[in-house]
């Protein structure tokens, strides 16, 4: 989504820091950057100049640098910037990303006064005008003669905070002071006992935008339509949905407070999706049928696979529930909010969690709001399942020797820093036997024998326990693939 408001330069740089950023140490060949990313080797080194000016530019050549060393490509990152960075930065320049916010305020007037506003000749505006409309309709937003943006009046505002928040204000921008005047109107919600009002930066910013968003429509004049049959609502809401409609009336009293009954059945539907309401799940109706129906087969496919405790289960409850209630109202936003989320850390250290998830969404590629919403289903489906999920009780037995010179006393310590780093059903042995999967010694004579080994120093330095935990999920992958695959021929009964 983000990446179509970018000129092509702009693009090109990004998708070459993002391609060094996921390969392995962050680096790669020039040459096969070159096959990746279809460029020729002079576009190459005109990338690496210009991301490198644009790191300096900006500030942060010290915390992002692209060297060069013959053929072999790297990058030089400290944590404190990314990919996101730039990407932030360079929608925040990028000319369509102005039209779009000149057309959302509605001061966008003609696009000769836009051109002469930017010192741009016309030509080239009336045609960046011309992909930009483009872009809004992959979107099913269109842009009138009078530059003001329609569409669905619900997705175009998911659409606008999804971009907003791309790139986040310092100061308040891109809202006018009467704006922000008028969000801090909204502020005084903190105090109400229905809010809980310790929340992060993040997630103050995350409303202030959003409400940012619904008063410039509300204000000029675009209102969301009456709820249809799918409405989600309940009678415990109704007394916070009057605090916000009186709120709402304020801004524009000559609307009937009737008609913006919509807007704040949707704003709070925002606050309990975001987490801001104490007891928030009170607040969620768990026997929606589409809801009932999602957490019913999602628990039935779990139980299935997993055999999980009764307290365990519980504990999933609430947590699938609040997923499937996002999922039926903003699907939109989630489409595109996990798009491109990365989630091969998962898939090599949760194999089994991974493959359960891809089937589970896989057998269910039929229900419309499942399949558009595949990436967030599996990305949260898969947190839910790690975080709520022992794989000790899940796993099989992972025989692991430890035998070191310094004795039993240093073994047993050695044995109780591998239980804190990996949740893992670890049977440890003193010494090696047919079930023995992993030898973990200092002592060489270990190298002869036919298991696997890892040869420590002893004490191990963060490089050993780093080839420990690359071991060990290598183990596992493998032999989860094949259990996979003696599944796979086991005849299925009538």
């Amino acid at each position: 989504m983000y990446v179509t408001f970018l000129n092509k330069a702009d693009q090109r740089k990004y998708a070459f820091l993002q391609y060094l950023e996921h390969t392995v140490s962050l680096s790669t060949t020039k040459e096969s950057l070159m096959t990746q990313l279809s460029m020729s080797e002079f576009l190459v080194n005109k990338t690496i100049e210009e991301l490198n000016t644009d790191f300096y530019d900006l500030a942060l050549n010290e915390e992002l640098e692209i060297v060069t060393d013959g053929m072999i490509i790297s990058l030089n990152q400290s944590g404190l910037a990314t990919s996101d960075t730039m990407l932030s930065y360079y929608l925040s320049q990028a000319l369509k990303f102005e039209m779009l916010k000149e057309c959302f305020f509605e001061q966008l007037t003609s696009l000769y006064d836009f051109a002469t506003e930017h010192f741009l000749s016309r030509n080239p505006t009336y045609n960046e005008f011309k992909k930009f409309k483009l872009v809004l309709k992959e979107y099913d937003i269109d842009v009138t003669k009078r530059f003001h943006l329609i569409g669905d009046e619900r997705k175009l505002r998911e659409f606008l905070f999804l971009l907003f928040m791309e790139v986040p204000p310092l100061d308040g921008a891109p809202f006018s002071k009467e704006n922000g005047e008028k969000q801090q109107l909204f502020d005084r919600f903190d105090a109400a006992p229905w809010v809980k009002a310790q929340q992060s930066n993040r997630m103050r910013l995350r409303r202030n935008q959003y409400i940012g968003i619904v008063v410039t429509r509300v204000l000029n004049g675009h209102l969301l339509p009456t709820f249809d049959a799918h409405d989600l609502t309940l009678p415990v809401q109704e007394r916070i949905l009057d605090e916000i409609t009186s709120w709402l009336s304020s801004l524009v009293p000559k609307i009937p407070k009737v008609d913006l009954l919509p807007e704040a059945k949707v704003l709070l539907q925002f606050l309990i999706v975001e987490g801001w309401l104490v007891d928030n799940a009170a607040y969620i109706n768990q026997d929606q049928a589409d809801i009932k129906r999602f957490n019913h087969e999602f628990f039935l496919a779990v139980e299935q696979r997993f055999q999980l405790s009764s307290t365990i289960q519980y504990g999933l409850l609430n947590e699938v529930t609040n997923i499937h209630y996002q999922l039926l109202t903003i699907p939109f936003r989630l489409k595109y909010e996990y798009q491109q989320m990365d989630v091969t850390y998962f898939l090599e250290v949760y194999p089994e969690f991974t493959a359960f998830c891809r089937q589970y969404i896989e057998e269910h590629r039929s229900c419309q709001v499942i399949w558009e919403n595949k990436e967030f289903l599996f990305f949260r489906y898969l947190i839910l399942l790690v975080s709520h999920v022992p794989l000790k009780e899940i796993l099989a037995p992972l025989y692991i020797c430890v035998d070191f010179s310094h004795g039993p006393f240093y073994n047993r310590m050695i044995e109780s820093n591998i239980e804190k780093i990996l949740d893992l059903n670890i049977e440890f042995q003193d010494s090696p036997d047919d079930k023995t999967q992993l030898i973990l010694s200092n002592l060489t004579y270990y190298e002869s024998v036919a298991i696997d080994h890892i040869l420590w120093l002893a004490p191990p330095r963060p490089a050993d326990w780093a080839n420990f935990s690359e071991k060990v999920g290598s183990i596992r992958r493998e032999q989860f693939q094949r259990d996979s695959s003696k599944k796979q021929r086991m005849p299925s009964h009538p």
